[in-house]
């Protein structure tokens, strides 16, 4: 990789969050923060070489309640998330000024081209309905310029002027690629062979879609005078999951994440010549990409390093690089492991698992989702503290085929349960090293979930279990979780029951079976699994005998949100966990764990 990183993002501990390109990706905007302090808004300008960065002042700053949208002067508009209200306001260096409060259960900001526009919202207001609304740069006033019915996802720009835009329509169960037009305020539909939109190419006017085709799905482009969809015969070659970023201002070239696995890589697609050129990359993991006039810039993020934005400089291959993001922590690598179904990939961070004397296993959530080579902050405390994590994309994760990822279908806790409790196995086999200690478990949201089923399950095989936004069953959860996770539920059968020797999947069912020390956490204001959840569970293992400090321990985040980690309680909560997981065990690897407890 040819590549400069913008800043040096590893000063402490710096961790970015939700960078966002500008329409024309002169800009961008994340939330910045050292885990300590909580987060802050801060401004970026790409220059040919080189960027300029300042922090704009808000009122206040929740990561996971407010949305970002760069524009092209270095402003950003803020969109902040409450029960059914949206507030939206624009910071500048001289502060931040509220625009408007907006009653829509779903709001979006699309950045503007057009320089008398600061910016556009897309409030959907009913299942069937939906409203474009105009922000005005020079007085802010906010109108609604037109109507569509249905519901739009995406909005991508069609013309330089920016007044034409693609967009999804959902409508009546169907769904298709419309074009509105702004300026005169219509809505022309595209067929529905057409697929549906990806990119565009504002100077060309052309789409990028993902369409069917003999093959199933591919990725080709279309125009409004010519719905034909035309492939791009090269990308069906690729394996992995393919993931279209940003084509450049001339829509000749289009920069694609491949992802593998744990890791991904940098493509780009020549669309004249219908051909691949790799940009060589350290492991790690790409997020996001802009393509502005002063060059291809990517969002990169290792095991070793936050993430930065790094500019691409051509031509595609490997040279000196003009700068390098500063090593900021412990590296990982990836490592195979049996499983019951066939080998499961897992990002270790730390020494060696059959040597380290502690080993944590890390389950993440989702469960459609899996662990990637990218910086993970807690896993780099733990692993400062000596902490060997084996972080398992077992069945059910992403990035290893459908079949992989679809194996939990109907069936939570099951056939990646299984995968835990043979990990389990491999760990307590090999690790026979004097002084190697019973294994232990973290587990996130689902992953929390799993982790106390698997100390369920394996009582003995386990020294201690932190389980963060756990809940109690996926029959509970759809009873009082909101309407994203019902339907998550409800597409991944995680309400149905196993039939097995360890039976349904009820935390408070087999909470009296898990013997080792547990530390639950929640945020008092999760607002995905509600912390009535863990309230229930701590009730029912205080009942179990457990009211000892040392047994088991409830902590409930004062105003944090599902992920408590990311707040100005983060750090604080970071060093609890530490502090739990090094208590000295009650067991140091009992031969009984290797034959009687784990099948």
């Amino acid at each position: 990789m040819d590549a400069m990183v913008e800043q040096d993002v590893c000063s402490g501990t710096t961790i970015r969050l939700g960078f966002r390109f500008s329409a024309r990706a002169s800009h961008g905007a994340c939330l910045v923060g050292n885990g300590r302090d909580g987060f802050r808004l801060e401004a970026w300008s790409f220059r040919e070489r080189h960027a300029d960065m300042w922090l704009l002042p808000t009122t206040s700053i929740e990561p996971l309640h407010t949305h970002l949208v760069p524009i092209e002067d270095g402003r950003v508009v803020l969109i902040r998330y409450g029960r059914g209200i949206r507030e939206v306001a624009v910071a500048s260096p001289a502060g931040e000024r509220p625009l408007e409060t907006v009653d829509s259960p779903a709001l979006r900001a699309l950045p503007s081209r057009d320089p008398a526009t600061l910016v556009w919202l897309v409030a959907a207001h009913r299942e069937d309905h939906s409203v474009i609304h105009q922000v005005s740069a020079d007085d802010m006033r906010v109108q609604p310029v037109l109507d569509v019915p249905g519901q739009l996802s995406g909005g991508w720009w069609l013309n330089e002027a920016g007044d034409l835009l693609a967009a999804n329509q959902v409508l009546s169960g169907k769904r298709r690629i419309v074009i509105l037009d702004l300026r005169h305020g219509t809505v022309t539909p595209l067929p529905e062979q057409a697929g549906g939109v990806l990119l565009t190419s504002p100077r060309r006017g052309e789409i990028l879609v993902a369409a069917r085709n003999s093959d199933g799905i591919g990725l080709g482009r279309v125009s409004p005078s010519d719905t034909r969809v035309r492939f791009f015969r090269a990308l069906d070659r690729l394996t992995g999951t393919v993931l279209p970023l940003t084509l450049d201002p001339e829509g000749r070239r289009l920069a694609l994440r491949v992802a593998q696995g744990a890791v991904s890589r940098l493509l780009i697609y020549d669309v004249a010549t219908d051909t691949v050129t790799e940009v060589p990359c350290p492991p790690g993991v790409i997020r996001d990409a802009g393509w502005s006039e002063t060059g291809l810039r990517v969002l990169f993020s290792s095991p070793a390093t936050p993430a930065a934005v790094v500019r691409i400089t051509e031509p595609f291959e490997r040279r000196q690089a003009e700068g390098s993001a500063t090593f900021c922590g412990h590296d990982a690598r990836l490592e195979q492991f049996d499983g019951p179904a066939g080998p499961v990939e897992a990002v270790v961070y730390g020494e060696d698992w059959r040597r380290s004397r502690h080993v944590l296993v890390a389950l993440h959530g989702g469960p459609e989702a899996a662990w990637e080579l990218t910086f993970e902050p807690v896993f780099q405390r733990l692993a400062d503290a000596g902490i060997t994590i084996v972080a398992p994309n077992q069945r059910g994760s992403t990035g290893y085929g459908a079949a992989h990822r679809d194996a939990i279908k109907g069936c939570w806790g099951g056939p990646d349960l299984a995968d835990i409790r043979h990990l389990l196995a491999t760990l307590l086999r090999e690790r026979r090293h004097p002084g190697c200690r019973i294994p232990m478990l973290f587990g996130v949201s689902y992953g929390a979930f799993l982790a106390l089923l698997a100390a369920a399950a394996d009582p003995t095989g386990w020294s201690r279990c932190v389980a963060v936004a756990p809940f109690v069953s996926g029959a509970a959860l759809y009873t009082d979780g909101p309407a994203s996770v019902r339907s998550l539920l409800d597409r991944l059968g995680g309400r149905a029951e196993i039939d097995d020797d360890l039976g349904p999947r009820d935390l408070l069912r087999l909470a009296p079976r898990i013997t080792a020390p547990v530390l639950l956490v929640h945020g008092e204001r999760d607002e995905v699994i509600p912390v009535a959840h863990s309230r229930l569970l701590a009730r029912r293992l205080g009942a179990a005998g457990r009211r000892a400090a040392a047994l088991f321990r409830y902590q409930e985040i004062p105003h944090a949100g599902h992920d408590p980690f990311v707040g100005p309680q983060g750090s604080a909560l970071v060093e609890d966990v530490v502090a739990f997981l090094l208590t000295p065990p009650r067991l140091v690897h009992p031969r009984a764990a290797v034959a009687g407890s784990v099948r």
